[in-house]
């Protein structure tokens, strides 16, 4: 029986918009990028030559697309960007947060059965800590205490990361399956260039395998991997100070092609293979000169050579590899017993090598983990669109769930309905929260039944009239803040000894964004806000996390009652692009309760209070 290292799952993730060769070109017409010589490239006779099978196409899209390689680059931000704009885009830690959660769902794998995270970047969005940190927070528990390991690399850091992952796991035998990632923004390198060669080149761009340990009869998965280090690269390639790329191409490619074919050899022997033995060479997808050169060094037909990514992504340093892998895979060209060996040289002089054999299976399902199970959550305002939601999508993960609603009988049977087909364990309490011996009723029949709750969630809340503030009565405001704060206030303080876990607390998009109306349902929210800050330390004395939840626009609640331009003032002074639905909502306030991470939200502390603000784009 053989020992094997296989891909069980591999995913990919893009920048959302394109640069595409018809776009640079107007850069270069526009005088916005420089360094193009259209009249040499007309002169040229291979220009000539290709303009009789190919009619009309420009000098740029030939010296860019056939010479260079590249039809489109795939970035954060549109083409030319600023830095600024960068910043509000996504991050190579989202990038690789997307191309993580491809690969998981691929390998059939849940998180928590993940032994150790890889992470490497050259274009990491923070200092510290390292981005693997970051990147596992989005999908483990707390508590869980698995390695993370993060690599300052671009184009080779799958390559080492790879390598570095097989010896953890032949140390750590008990450990199952590992994440290696690799995330790049090179966008964000080019804000002060105007050289059209870089442009031409760099995309922004993710990819993730799951490496797991498995055993079989035959030899399959990383058969042999090498990684080296060449100093005559220094200083041909990097970013300075400043963060600005810097490149001498030809001393890059000269470099890159002598490394490539080196390694190439290197693995080749110690895998016992030939060239013909290859059906698939996988070069970093760093453009035609380095690609087709290697090739030419060693012989291999270009048949056998991969280079699909860098047409439609451009160089996506580190990714490019592992990104054409995901998409080979999920375009049904990845076939059992089928012979890969790719290689990779860049940045800093690094340069590696691997061979791979495709496996029979590589899906690993493992048991589904329900970090809920056993654990019982109350959860109020239950028949709201948010907590019904929130109750539903709790009862999925296991959770045995306590269920508030105020009045709406018609509603808690529905919803009643629902978890009865999914064979949820719950049961519901009635009280309503604006009147406050009704809330204590409630409170002495909990306290009798329950010994503990787990998890205690806020969402019950009524918004009140938008009118301005000096026409909301005193009834009102007296009535909104009776359930949004003071009724939140009252179960928190009673229930904080049975509480066990967290506290999540539901607030406002309103309470950021400045708009005319709802001054009862707003000031309801920052007095709830004023109390879970206050709060938390005690709670956190007693082992408890508090969170509040600052729900952006979302489709449905306040929305209904707002105009379109009051949705449109509100959504543009936090950056949230979109309304987001309940169901989406709810998945992001349940996981908030158990992951110290969740995408698409903006995360702040005061004192021990984490604030998770949803959907803005503040960093």
């Amino acid at each position: 029986m053989y020992k094997n290292f296989i891909f069980s799952g591999i995913g990919h993730a893009y920048g959302d918009h394109d640069a595409t060769n018809e776009i640079l070109e107007e850069a270069v017409k526009d005088g916005r990028l420089d360094g193009f010589d259209e009249e040499r490239i007309k002169e040229n006779e291979h220009y000539q030559k290709y303009l009789g099978s190919h009619p009309g196409t420009s000098p740029f899209d030939y010296f860019a697309g056939v010479v260079m390689g590249f039809s489109n680059r795939k970035h954060v931000a549109p083409f030319l960007s600023t830095r600024k704009k960068i910043l509000d885009s996504d991050t190579s830690v989202d990038l690789a947060v997307k191309a993580i959660d491809m690969a998981l769902d691929d390998a059939g794998i849940h998180p928590e059965n993940i032994g150790a995270w890889f992470v490497s970047s050259g274009t990491p969005p923070l200092q510290a800590p390292g981005i693997s940190s970051v990147i596992k927070g989005y999908f483990t528990v707390w508590d869980n205490l698995t390695l993370t390991s993060t690599l300052t690399s671009a184009c080779v850091g799958f390559n080492i990361n790879l390598q570095r992952a097989m010896e953890f796991i032949k140390c750590n035998p008990e450990v199952q399956h590992v994440v290696i990632a690799h995330a790049d923004v090179l966008s964000s390198l080019l804000t002060e260039t105007t050289g059209f060669i870089p442009h031409a080149t760099f995309g922004d761009g993710a990819a993730a395998v799951v490496l797991s340990q498995t055993k079989g009869k035959e030899k399959e998965g990383v058969i042999s991997i090498v990684n080296n280090e060449d100093l005559s690269m220094l200083g041909n390639l990097g970013a300075d100070k400043k963060g600005n790329l810097y490149m001498n191409p030809g001393n890059v490619k000269n470099t890159a092609v002598f490394d490539i074919v080196t390694s190439t050899k290197e693995t080749l022997k110690q895998t016992g293979w030939t060239i013909e033995d290859i059906d698939l060479f996988i070069p970093h997808q760093t453009g035609n000169a380095i690609v087709y050169d290697s090739a030419s060094e060693l012989n291999i037909p270009t048949d056998k050579i991969y280079v699909e990514v860098q047409k439609k992504t451009g160089n996506i340093s580190g990714a490019s590899i592992p990104a054409a892998l995901s998409e080979l895979k999920q375009n049904s060209n990845l076939h059992p017993g089928m012979k890969i060996h790719t290689a990779t040289a860049g940045l800093g002089g690094e340069f590696g090598a691997f061979t791979y054999i495709v496996p029979e299976n590589s899906r690993l399902k493992t048991p589904r983990v329900n970090p809920f199970h056993g654990n019982i959550v109350f959860v109020t305002g239950t028949t709201g669109g948010l907590g019904s939601e929130v109750a539903k999508n709790l009862a999925g993960k296991g959770a045995e769930l306590i269920l508030h609603y105020n009045s709406n009988d018609e509603k808690m049977h529905a919803l009643g309905g629902e978890l009865d087909r999914m064979n949820a364990k719950y049961s519901f309490v009635k009280s309503d929260f604006s009147n406050p011996e009704d809330v204590k009723k409630m409170l002495d029949y909990m306290n009798q039944k329950y010994d503990r709750i787990d998890y205690l969630v806020h969402t019950a809340a009524i918004t009140g009239s938008l009118n301005r503030a000096g026409d909301v009565t005193d009834a009102e405001v007296r009535k909104v803040a009776q359930v949004n704060q003071l009724a939140p206030v009252m179960i928190t303080k009673a229930l904080i000894e049975k509480v066990k876990k967290a506290i999540l607390y539901t607030g406002s998009v309103a309470e950021d964004a400045q708009f005319s109306g709802s001054s009862s349902y707003v000031s309801s929210k920052q007095g709830l806000h004023g109390f879970a800050a206050s709060f938390a330390g005690e709670a956190h004395s007693l082992g408890i996390r508090s969170i509040y939840y600052m729900i952006g626009v979302m489709d449905g609640g306040m929305a209904e009652i707002l105009t379109k331009e009051q949705i449109k003032k509100v959504m543009m002074s936090i950056g949230q692009k979109k309304l987001y639905s309940p169901e989406v909502t709810a998945e992001r306030v349940a996981n908030s309760l158990i992951r110290p991470k969740i995408m698409n939200t903006y995360d702040t502390t005061e004192g021990v209070l984490l604030v998770r603000r949803d959907g803005y784009k503040w960093r």
